[in-house]
């Protein structure tokens, strides 16, 4: 092998994702199945609704998720934590902004044995109160810390701005609100949410009949409950002018920048290609932002862009941390990427070859096994994508040209109605 010459670079053949086997169990869960791992493990997610933007207070629906594990009717939360440990499985938790998973990851041979102890997790849960206390603890000295940090600040400082004071996502938890979280308002959130037509299962690894049969059986079980009310995510009206908000940190080494501008949701036929647009600015290591930012001012050590997506809004943002002294251009170089990607010239092939083979790379990704086929069919049900949403993104990546990345920049590069907040020093 010739280690001075470079490695020959083959472009992707087709991608296709086929869907996921589906089935409803008669009680209205519905089952996602992926299979095709040749190492005997499976890991079983069951999102339940109610996330974020149904929690009463913020940060209730987290703590209520990871209180699950503390015990059940039948069984103390130490003998949960040893059953795990014996048959090597973990089961973790997270909260989205309309749902909740608890997920069991587990060697399938210990599966079954294992799998009626999530179910009585989610169905039977106690809430007791010393452990309880012990987990509010531990969050808020996490968030304690979060609170010292010039990233938390700046988003914290940013979410009312731009998702408007009234939208459940504005809310930023507190140490001493999540201190003042009782066992029973936890319980009630639970609780509450056990609808099955609203449960969704998703299943993945190397599945068998046997395994798909034996959650049937368990989650057939779960009874009917009342709906939960997914709560509606209203946005502000469109921003008419810049707004900046500066948060002070005397202790702070870094200053936090970060900007969010509004623009369409993921509704529009525009929402895929902007997508692209905001990847080509810092989406990626080879960004305009980090090649200039990062690579030839050093101004930071890592800057970042991405599209937020919801039905009716998307936001794109930016954010990243710099000397107090320098946050100033950093921002001015940020628009300047911005009016510079308004003109098809200023984008080179390689640019948008490099583009395209890293859009690609990711469909490919999402191919490569059960679980990052899983995840892809959890974001689609979670976030109300198409249902050629992957195919969209395939055909805008091997058609991507200047004139389109220049079209979207012109038209969501509006910097007139960036939100602006920096914290720090």
């Amino acid at each position: 092998m010739n280690r001075t010459i470079a490695p020959k670079v083959y472009n992707f053949g087709p991608l296709v994702l086929a869907p996921a086997s589906t089935h409803t169990l008669p009680n209205g869960i519905r089952i996602y199945v992926e299979s095709g791992s040749e190492i005997e493990v499976s890991r079983l997610t069951v999102a339940l609704p109610a996330g974020e933007a149904e929690s009463p207070k913020p940060g209730l629906a987290s703590c209520a998720a990871m209180v699950l594990i503390e015990g059940t009717k039948r069984m103390t939360g130490e003998e949960i934590a040893n059953t795990l440990e014996y048959n090597g499985a973990w089961i973790n938790s997270s909260v989205s902004t309309h749902y909740s998973t608890i997920t069991l990851s587990s060697l399938n041979d210990k599966f079954e044995d294992l799998l009626p102890v999530l179910a009585e997790m989610i169905l039977f849960p106690t809430f007791p109160a010393e452990a309880v206390a012990n987990l509010l603890q531990r969050q808020a000295a996490r968030l304690d810390i979060e609170h010292g940090k010039v990233s938390f600040l700046a988003d914290k400082a940013i979410r009312p701005v731009a998702y408007g004071e009234s939208n459940p996502l504005a809310r930023t938890d507190s140490p001493d609100e999540i201190r003042s979280f009782t066992p029973e308002e936890l319980s009630d959130f639970h609780y509450s949410r056990l609808d099955p037509k609203e449960i969704h299962i998703f299943f993945a690894g190397n599945i068998t009949e046997t395994m798909i049969k034996a959650v049937d059986k368990v989650f057939s079980r779960f009874p009917s409950h009342a709906s939960v009310p997914i709560a509606p995510l209203h946005f502000p009206d469109k921003i008419e002018k810049q707004q900046r908000i500066d948060v002070t940190l005397d202790h702070a080494r870094q200053s936090a920048v970060k900007m969010m501008i509004p623009a369409v949701g993921r509704e529009s036929d525009d929402f895929v290609p902007l997508r692209a647009a905001v990847t080509a600015l810092g989406g990626y290591f080879g960004s305009r932002l980090m090649l200039n930012i990062r690579e030839d001012k050093g101004l930071t050590y890592g800057i970042s862009a991405a599209l937020l997506g919801y039905s009716q809004r998307s936001f794109i943002t930016v954010a990243t941390q710099t000397d107090g002294s320098t946050k100033e251009e950093v921002i001015r170089l940020i628009f300047d990427e911005m009016e510079k990607m308004k003109d098809p010239a200023s984008y080179t092939d390689d640019e948008i070859r490099r583009l395209s083979r890293f859009l690609l790379s990711n469909l490919a990704t999402i191919l490569d096994t059960p679980f990052s086929r899983i995840d892809y069919t959890q974001t689609h049900i979670f976030a109300y994508t198409p249902d050629d949403y992957f195919e969209q993104q395939e055909r805008l990546a091997r058609n991507l040209t200047p004139d389109i990345l220049a079209d979207m920049a012109r038209r969501y590069f509006d910097t007139s109605a960036a939100i602006i907040v920096t914290a720090g020093n």
